[in-house]
């Protein structure tokens, strides 16, 4: 399988780290992540990816879940470790306006039932990993 896209759950505790968009009035979360650039790996996108985002350095654990739907072929890992400090960065930062809004944000296990957080599969395996 050929994956487009490339993502890390971050789990502190009880909390996971999601990034908070607001786009033209729509408001949701996902998974920090993103494109996997030509002859890149999907790990290495992943931790690309992060640094960008969120400054975290990190150490990819076991992959998460898998998801390929009609947006994207993506794959998510769970990270084994992280450090630094937390602050956007990368194009997501370079992009804010007042209709395109990115925030970093430590959502608490109790709080993820009422978000939109995209894409539902990985949300559904996010709670069932806090429930185990």
């Amino acid at each position: 399988m050929v994956y487009n896209r490339a993502a890390v759950i971050i789990i502190d505790k009880d909390k996971v780290l999601l990034l908070h968009r607001i786009k033209k009035g729509k408001d949701y979360y996902v998974i920090p992540g993103g494109t996997i650039e030509e002859d890149e790996k999907p790990e290495e996108a992943a931790v690309r990816e992060i640094k960008e985002e969120t400054n975290f350095d990190i150490e990819l654990g076991e992959v998460f879940c898998r998801v390929n739907d009609f947006m994207h072929n993506g794959i998510y890992f769970l990270a084994k470790k992280f450090s630094g400090e937390l602050r956007l960065g990368g194009p997501e930062l370079q992009r804010v306006n007042d209709n395109n809004q990115y925030h970093l944000e430590w959502v608490h296990k109790k709080d993820l039932q009422k978000l939109l957080l995209y894409p539902k599969e990985v949300k559904e395996k996010i709670m069932d990993y806090f429930s185990s």
